[in-house]
């Protein structure tokens, strides 16, 4: 890969067939709408793609399928991580061979590294299953309740693993966020993962973010970056306030299932989420939609659900 990964990243979700099944004709009905978008890359089966709900080898079709779709247009970033270390070696291989971008990899979260040197202990072995490709570890403390500094993993995990290129970082803690981006006078890409907060991450120098709402809000936050970009704060704080709008609403929904709904509004119907996860009803879908519809956050109008 040349160059960092960098800009607007969606992490896209894993599309569904009313059954549960994997309905991977959508997929490149999502790779166009984020063409459409000016999107250039994308974040594969990650926390957005219900990674953990998917079997080994739906993983690896998913990822297939997505680099057949994007051809030279996208460039496809995969998540490989697993609690299993050998099926994620499996994933890392297999990413390799079917010609990704680069790699990330999230701590297990049952039995949890419990210190800096066993979460390196733990993804070197898949980064070097995946070398050349650039590796990244992807902070998600929430979901694995695994909180180490990562200022600290950068710095001793660069001796260890050669291929190591920086994080996706989804973590609210700005502070350490701030030491990651100043490592070695900038050394690492530090992909912010909180879209409600992207203003902040670049004013402290982010270089990139990788989002779920990017999938199908990306006009908004490619209006801040531009307006950051000129240093006008008053229009970046005024698009930021409009993605928090967005990002409260789909909570209030449940979070996952309504982004999947919009996505549907938008004409690229991703399906279902999986269990344990809850769908939205049809009186949920419509609330959404007359809750949404007048958000100027869209690359195209909200299609009212049936």
């Amino acid at each position: 890969m040349s160059g960092p990964l960098s800009g607007l990243i969606p992490a896209c979700h894993t599309p569904f067939s009313p059954d549960g099944g994997l309905n991977l004709n959508m997929v490149e009905q999502q790779a166009e709408l984020l063409m459409e978008s000016g999107i250039r890359g994308v974040f594969v089966g990650g926390t957005t793609g219900e990674f953990a709900s998917l079997t080994l080898d739906e993983r690896m079709t998913l990822v297939e399928r997505w680099c057949e779709a994007s051809g030279a247009s996208l460039r496809v970033a995969v998540h490989v991580g697993h609690n299993c270390l050998p099926e994620a070696i499996s994933l890392a291989a297999h990413a390799r061979q079917t010609g990704v971008a680069a790699v990330a990899v999230m701590s297990p979260s049952y039995f949890k590294p419990a210190t800096i040197q066993d979460l390196i202990d733990f993804c070197a072995p898949i980064a070097a299953e995946a070398e050349p490709l650039p590796f990244y570890f992807y902070d998600i403390p929430g979901m694995t309740g695994v909180r180490l500094k990562m200022s600290e993993f950068l710095y001793q995990a660069r001796f260890q693993i050669p291929t190591l290129r920086g994080l996706k970082y989804s973590h609210d803690d700005l502070l350490e966020l701030q030491e990651c981006v100043r490592l070695d006078h900038g050394a690492f890409d530090v992909l912010f993962g909180l879209d409600e907060c992207l203003l902040a991450g670049l004013c402290l120098g982010i270089r990139g973010a990788v989002g779920n709402t990017f999938n199908f809000a990306a006009p908004v936050y490619q209006r801040l970056m531009q307006a950051f970009g000129k240093r006008d704060l008053d229009i970046a704080r005024a698009e930021q306030g409009k993605s928090i709008d967005l990002i409260k609403t789909l909570g209030e929904f449940g979070f996952l299932a309504a982004s999947k709904n919009v996505m549907a509004m938008l004409g690229v119907d991703c399906g279902p989420v999986r269990p344990p996860l809850r769908n939205l009803t049809v009186d949920q879908r419509l609330a959404l939609w007359e809750r949404l519809s007048a958000l100027d956050v869209f690359p195209r109008p909200l299609r009212r659900p049936d």
